[in-house]
């Protein structure tokens, strides 16, 4: 069989990045990550596209982490990202928009709402540093990186959709018990038994900080369900699953 030419194009912290990331690592498919540069994008100029992930397969490419599930799993069937039938499908999708429209600018709303200036602060230095090592950057936009993330419009734009009458920790207790609430019973998310693209979607928005070593509270895993969870999706990926060198794992990835 020809290898293919497979080149992911993103932020190694991005969450939007992470989830092809682990999608591409759960399918065992070769993978060359390529960081861009947050400033000029000149890595992604090729697709018109000023957002990430891209990713491109022997040329072609497609942005938007759910749509590059989708292609991988018509470009590579075998471990399936959507399900052995159409009922299964339908069920991973649905969980994948909760997954986008709620758990995900739920962890960008930390980003915005600071609860503890320092934890932010130092979180912000921590993620601007793993950005460095991928692509360098200014010292001025790492040392005021807390402060960007805090200002970005775009983050504002996907933050706003949130009830933000609902406060930070509330917001995360309540969607630790939707996550527990989707997993229905059985190892993976709609109850399933093997990963689906909505297991690899949720897996690296929860698992992220605590590897990283993030200061704060992380209220998903006080979960022991959400904690078996985790153990059952990293046992089909490799023992990095995050897109960062193996020196910025400050945590086991096994809790």
């Amino acid at each position: 069989m020809n290898a293919h030419i497979i080149r992911l194009y993103g932020y190694p912290t991005s969450p939007f990045v992470l989830k092809p990331g682990c999608y591409l690592k759960y399918k065992q498919l070769p993978f060359e990550f390529i960081p861009v540069n947050p400033v000029t994008r000149e890595q992604i100029r090729f697709s018109k596209q000023r957002k990430v992930p891209v990713l491109s397969i022997d040329g072609e490419w497609k942005c938007d982490s759910s749509p590059i599930g989708i292609w991988l799993d018509e470009r590579f069937p075998e471990k399936p990202l959507l399900g052995s039938n159409d009922s299964e499908k339908e069920a991973i999708l649905a969980i994948d928009h909760w997954i986008s429209a709620q758990l995900l600018p739920a962890r960008f709303r930390a980003a915005l709402h600071w609860e503890n200036a320092w934890d932010a602060i130092r979180n912000g230095w921590l993620l601007a540093s793993a950005m460095n090592n991928a692509i360098p950057i200014s010292w001025y936009l790492r040392v005021t990186w807390p402060l960007l993330v805090k200002r970005a419009g775009f983050l504002h734009k996907i933050v706003n959709k949130l009830d933000l009458e609902e406060s930070l920790w509330d917001m995360h207790e309540r969607l630790a018990d939707e996550l527990t609430g989707h997993l229905a019973g059985g190892p993976f998310l709609g109850g399933l038994s093997a990963p689906s693209l909505a297991d690899l979607s949720a897996y690296p928005i929860i698992i992220f900080p605590h590897l990283m070593g993030l200061h704060g509270r992380s209220t998903y895993l006080e979960r022991r369900e959400i904690v078996d969870w985790c153990r059952q999706v990293q046992a089909h990926l490799p023992d990095n699953p995050l897109l960062v060198p193996d020196d910025y794992l400050k945590r086991p990835v096994f809790l």
